[in-house]
């Protein structure tokens, strides 16, 4: 029997947090990962589609192994360079120059 498209969603959701929640950042092994599958939901961890979705995990790129243990692959986030901050815009208006309207009315009231 198939499973879902969102039993799919809630085993992939539960192998993320098996290797989140592992302790140390060395990562953590398959039995790890089936132990805690197991713990959800009893027998889910021998299921064949238990399988694809970690390898699917490891091809898009969210989980990495390294040295026979799985770890959240971290991204890459770009540090912006000096030359990509926003300078101010040369068309904006300058503030303007007139006086608020009630100083200009105190004024003309002291004349």
């Amino acid at each position: 029997m198939a499973i879902s498209t969102a039993e799919k969603a809630k085993i992939r959701r539960w192998m993320l947090m098996a290797v989140t929640n592992g302790k140390g950042s060395s990562g953590v092994t398959i039995q790890h990962i089936k132990k805690f599958l197991d713990s959800k939901q009893g027998g889910l961890s021998s299921k064949a589609e238990t399988k694809l979705i970690l390898s699917r995990l490891l091809e898009t790129g969210h989980l990495e192994k390294t040295d026979g243990k799985y770890v959240i692959k971290k991204s890459k986030k770009k540090t912006p360079d000096k030359e990509t901050k926003r300078s101010k815009s040369p068309l904006k208006k300058p503030k303007s120059t007139t006086k608020n309207p009630s100083k200009l009315h105190k004024e003309m009231n002291a004349n």
